[in-house]
């Protein structure tokens, strides 16, 4: 599915983490970066809910008939 694009994101929140925890940001910049990595984390979100069904329909084959 979006193998690529969840990684990437992933990459991205720990980025923001790593910001978030080390730098003294101003309040208006750590807010823009912390809904950023929000956004992110709903995204990944979305891609693995597109997995879920896969796994079930794998589920239900590996069952037979």
């Amino acid at each position: 599915m979006n193998d690529k694009k969840y990684f990437d994101n992933i990459g991205q929140i720990q980025a923001i983490i790593s910001r978030l925890d080390s730098e003294e940001l101003p309040p208006e910049e750590a807010r823009k970066l912390y809904e950023t990595g929000r956004a992110l984390i709903e995204e990944c979100e979305a891609i693995l809910k597109g997995y879920s069904g896969s796994i079930e329909e794998m589920s239900i084959n590996a069952l037979g008939p």
